[in-house]
């Protein structure tokens, strides 16, 4: 009885271990998010069940008329659900690709990290314990883009510390540049010098203008395609 016993209790203790281990996982991996770009996957991959889609789960201090390209902004992920005592999420900003817009900053180390180098902002082991609802904020620094920026969030609610009956969302938050800065068209400028022109192997653009804003230039070959835009003389790109 007394081996027996020995046995029973360190079977018991590698439970209640096992159990401690799902409890406080430190972050998801990397390309969870339910994006296109990350080929749909999201936390059922790991918890099974069905992924559930929410409104307003990501929430920015981000304007209605848009971002502004290199404007640093405060961006929140929540996870609520009444009885839930554990909480997860990842959450990434992206183009229609699957491509990094913009860039991240951690302002909570203890709760939140990266994963998958700085594509992805997951939570950390002490993100994780709440009740009915948590959440996790950090920074975004805009791209110097031309397009929508979506952030596709992740997330995991658990409630008997193990992954059985865990309930996966998913939540998106859309964002546009503010294009009421830009200056418009080459009517705003009080000069442009364009040379040489046509050109093969380099170009050179002077302008003058007195009206603040975003400048775009969009320089096309000869037959009119696109060959590269700039934004107050950078190259555009996520």
């Amino acid at each position: 009885m007394k081996k027996i016993f020995v046995v029973s209790s360190a079977f018991f203790v590698l439970l209640v271990l096992q159990s401690l281990m799902i409890m406080k996982k430190d972050g998801a991996a990397p390309g969870y998010t339910g994006s296109p770009g990350d080929s749909f996957k999201n936390c059922t991959a790991c918890h099974g069940g069905i992924a559930t889609t929410v409104d307003g789960w990501i929430s920015s201090d981000i304007p209605a008329e848009g971002y502004v390209p290199g404007a640093t902004y405060t961006v929140t992920a929540t996870n609520s659900e009444a009885g839930a005592t554990r909480f997860g999420f990842e959450v990434s900003p992206q183009d229609s690709s699957g491509n990094l817009m913009g860039s991240m900053r951690i302002t909570d180390p203890v709760r939140t990290k990266f994963v998958g180098g700085e594509k992805y902002i997951t939570y950390t082991e002490n993100g994780v314990e709440s009740v009915n609802s948590a959440s996790w904020s950090f920074k975004w620094v805009a791209p110097q883009s031309l397009t929508d920026v979506t952030f596709y969030g992740g997330f995991n609610s658990n409630f008997e510390g193990h992954k059985d009956g865990d309930h996966t969302y998913l939540s998106t938050l859309t964002v546009k540049r503010n294009k009421a800065l830009d200056i418009g068209e080459t009517a705003d400028l009080k000069s442009i010098n364009v040379f040489p022109n046509p050109t093969c192997d380099y170009l050179s653009l002077a302008f003058k203008t007195e009206v603040p804003g975003t400048l775009q230039a969009d320089i096309t070959d000869v037959q009119g395609k696109l060959v590269r835009s700039l934004i107050n003389g950078q190259p555009v790109t996520g």
